[in-house]
C-alpha cells in the first residue's frame, strides 16, 4: 500500500529567500518562533518534575500512612489516569480551537492539582489531587509536540524534540534534588515536594502568554489573513513571496478523523501508539519505584541514598539525549528507536541477572544501559513520531490518542508493578520489562515511517 508521505518530499516551504543581511535589522529573524519552540517545550519540566518528585516523595509518605503494595500501586496510577484522559481531551480542543487553546489554562489547572495533592488529608484527595495533576500533563503533551513540529524550521524538528525531552530529565532531576533536601522537614515533607510544583507553572504561565497561533492551523481552517500575520512574526525576514508559497503549502481541505483508521494511515498508528505504549510502561513502571526497589533491595542504605542514585541514573539519559541532539535530523527517528529500545531490552536484562545472583555491579551497569538506551532512542523519538507524521488537522488528535494509550500502558504498569513484585519477584518483572520494550523495537522496524528530511506537508500528502 503506497504511504501518504511519499509524495513530493522535496517541496520545502520552511528555507527564506532572503538572506540574513538583506533582513538587515534582525540579528536573529526567527526569534520568536524559537520562543515559542521553548516556552511550550517547559511544559515537559512540569511533567518531569511531577513524576520524579512523587517518586521522592513516596518514600516518606509510604512510611506516614503505612501504605501497602495496593494503595502504592493505585496512588501512583492517579496521574497517570488523569493524563489518559488529558491527551484524548487536550488532543481534540488544540485541534478544534488551536495552539492557543491550552497553553495557558492546563497550566492552571496543574498548579491547582499540585496544590490540592500538597492539602490532601486522605488517600481519596490524595488521588484527585495526583488525578487533576496527571489531566493537566495530559492535555499538555499533545499540544506540547504539536507546537514543536510546527514552529520549527523543518532541519530543526529533531532538535526541538530532543529539548522538550531535555526539559523533562532536567524537571526530573530539579524536583529529585529539591526532593532530597526537603527530605530532612521530615514525615510531612511530601506535602513540600508536591506543593513546589506551583513555581514553575507560574514561571510557565508567563513566558507561554506571548506564543502566536500556528500559521498551519489557521490556513488549514481557513483563516489566511491571520496565517500571514502569524508567518509575519514568526518570521519577520521571510519575503512576501515565500509568505504566500509557505502559505498556499499550508492550505487544504480538512479530513475526518475517521481517516485515520484507513490504509496506509493505520500503519501509521501503530508507530505511533505502540512504540509510544512499550516506552511508557517500561519507563514509568520502573522510573517511578525506582527509589523504592533501591530501598526494598538494600542498595541504598537511606532515603538520601535511592534519591541519589536515582538522580545518577537520570542524568545518564540526559546525556543520551544530548549525544543525539544534533543527530536526529541526519540519522533518523527510526534507527535511533530501534536502537534505543534494543539497549533499554539488554539493560533490564542485565539489571534483572544482578538482582537474581545480588550482583551490585550488575544491576548499576543494566540501569545505565537502560537509561542510555531511553536518553538516545525513544525517549526522545516516540512523541516526536506521534505527531510528525499526521495531518496538521490531525496532528494534535492523533499525538493525543497516542499520550492516551500510552499512558493506559503506564498506569496499568504503575498498578500491576508492586503486586508484580511481590508475586513473582524483581528479577521476573524486570525480564517482562525487557520483552515489552524488544515489542517497540519490532514494532519499529515494521512499519518505518521517517520524517527526518522532509516537510510535514511532504509527510502529509494529500491522497484524500
Amino acid at each position: 500500500m503506497a504511504d501518504p508521505g511519499n509524495k513530493n518530499e522535496t517541496t520545502s516551504t520552511t528555507q527564506p529567500v532572503q538572506t540574513r543581511e538583506a533582513a538587515g535589522a534582525h540579528a536573529r529573524p526567527d526569534r520568536l518562533a524559537r520562543q515559542a519552540v521553548r516556552a511550550a517545550s517547559l511544559g515537559m519540566f512540569l511533567d518531569g518534575f511531577d513524576l520524579s518528585i512523587m517518586a521522592i516523595a513516596l518514600l516518606p509518605l509510604r512510611a506516614d500512612w503505612h501504605l501497602g503494595a495496593g494503595a502504592i500501586g493505585d496512588l501512583m496510577a492517579a496521574a497517570l489516569i488523569g493524563s489518559l484522559m488529558g491527551g484524548l481531551v487536550g488532543g481534540r480542543m488544540v485541534d478544534r480551537f488551536g495552539r492557543r487553546a491550552l497553553l495557558l489554562p492546563n497550566v492552571a489547572l496543574y498548579a491547582f492539582g499540585a496544590l490540592a495533592s500538597a492539602a490532601s488529608t486522605g488517600l481519596t484527595g490524595l488521588w484527585l489531587g495526583r488525578f487533576i495533576v496527571g489531566l493537566a500533563v495530559g492535555m499538555d503533551y499533545p499540544l506540547v509536540a504539536t507546537v514543536v513540529a510546527e514552529y520549527s524550521a523543518e532541519g530543526r524538528r529533531g532538535r526541538g524534540f530532543a529539548g522538550i525531552n531535555v526539559a523533562w530529565y532536567l524537571g526530573a532531576l530539579a524536583s529529585t534534588v529539591l526532593g532530597l533536601a526537603l527530605l530532612a522537614v521530615g514525615p510531612d515533607s511530601w506535602r513540600f515536594m508536591l506543593g513546589a510544583a506551583l513555581l514553575p507553572a507560574l514561571v510557565l504561565l508567563w513566558l507561554r502568554r506571548r506564543i502566536p497561533e500556528s500559521p498551519r492551523w489557521l490556513a488549514r481552517h481557513g483563516r489566511r489573513a491571520q496565517a500571514e500575520e502569524a508567518l509575519q512574526r514568526l518570521h519577520p525576514d521571510w519575503s512576501v513571496p515565500h509568505i504566500e508559497q509557505a502559505l498556499t503549502g499550508f492550505e487544504g481541505a480538512r479530513r475526518p478523523l475517521r481517516v485515520l483508521l484507513r490504509a496506509p494511515w493505520r500503519a501509521r498508528l501503530a508507530l505511533s501508539l505502540i512504540p509510544w505504549t512499550c516506552l511508557d510502561i517500561v519507563g514509568l513502571g520502573i522510573g517511578l519505584y525506582f527509589p523504592l526497589v533501591l530501598r526494598m533491595q538494600g542498595l541504598a542504605s537511606n532515603n538520601t541514598a535511592a534519591s541519589a542514585i536515582n538522580a545518577a541514573f537520570l542524568l545518564v539519559s540526559t546525556l543520551g539525549i544530548l549525544f543525539v541532539y544534533t543527530r536526529l535530523d541526519r540519522w533518523g527517528r527510526i534507527p535511533l528507536q530501534f536502537a534505543g529500545f534494543t539497549l533499554m531490552s539488554a539493560g533490564l536484562i542485565v539489571f534483572a541477572f544482578g538482582i537474581a545472583f545480588h550482583e551490585v555491579m550488575n544491576v548499576y551497569a543494566g540501569a545505565a544501559v537502560y537509561s542510555l538506551g531511553t536518553g538516545i532512542g525513544p525517549g526522545v523519538t516516540a512523541m516526536a513520531l506521534a505527531v510528525e507524521i499526521f495531518p496538521t488537522e490531525l496532528r494534535a488528535s492523533a499525538g493525543g490518542l497516542a499520550t492516551a494509550v500510552s499512558r493506559l500502558g503506564a498506569a496499568a504498569s504503575a498498578i500491576v508493578f508492586p503486586r508484580l513484585d511481590e508475586a513473582l519477584g524483581l528479577a521476573n518483572v524486570l525480564t517482562l520489562m525487557a520483552g515489552v520494550a524488544l515489542v517497540g523495537a519490532w514494532v519499529t522496524r515494521l512499519y518505518p515511517v521517517e520524517p527526518a528530511g522532509r516537510t510535514l506537508e511532504a509527510l502529509e500528502g494529500r491522497d484524500e
